[in-house]
């Protein structure tokens, strides 16, 4: 039986993760591009999530990193038929009083009949040093509501059903820094 998520410590260098996110900050700071997180529709809800983000693309080197490790997670744990990215990764910054409430990034109610591709797995890949913040714990909770934490550890990356729900609880101190994605494949058959 397949676990609803799975992680990697991926042993990325401190300087290599530090070169990703002093890149991440040049281009926030050229296009002033750190903007109020938003959900499908790109509404703002803060009730439901308040954090801040920006984007780059899929095809940066992180990407093909990041890719190594999802085709690893579907190998040895999902075996979903999985294609591609959707869209570019989320680089997100949860300040204190930050959080992401419980959501899925694939549900019914978010499918429609006319889509071709459907978000399969979703990751993170955890920016910030454990104890540069408090709180800010990605936690998931699966179909039979048991309740597990991602570690937390610089460079370790979690990948998840999208269908499974998750939440970033309230940041009490300090700041957390992650990149997030979400790999698709053809529709569930």
């Amino acid at each position: 039986m397949a676990n609803t998520a799975c992680w990697y410590q991926t042993q990325l260098p401190k300087k290599l993760i530090d070169a990703l996110i002093d890149d991440i900050q040049d281009n926030i700071k050229a296009d002033e591009y750190l903007e109020d997180s938003v959900l499908t529709g790109k509404r703002v809800e803060k009730d439901i999530r308040d954090s801040k983000n920006s984007w780059i693309h899929c095809n940066s080197w992180i990407g093909g990193v990041i890719w190594y490790y999802v085709a690893l997670a579907n190998r040895e744990n999902f075996l979903y038929d999985i294609t591609e990215f959707i869209g570019d990764l989320q680089y997100t910054q949860y300040d204190k009083g930050n959080y992401y409430n419980w959501h899925t990034d694939q549900d019914i109610r978010s499918f429609r009949q006319a889509d071709e591709m459907v978000r399969k797995l979703s990751f993170s890949l955890q920016l910030t040093d454990e104890d540069d913040y408090t709180g800010g714990d990605v936690e998931f909770r699966d179909v039979d509501d048991k309740r597990f934490f991602a570690p937390r550890n610089r460079g370790c990356i979690i990948v998840f059903d999208s269908r499974t729900e998750h939440r970033v609880s309230k940041v009490e101190s300090g700041v957390r820094k992650s990149l997030v994605g979400w790999v698709v494949g053809p529709r569930w058959k």
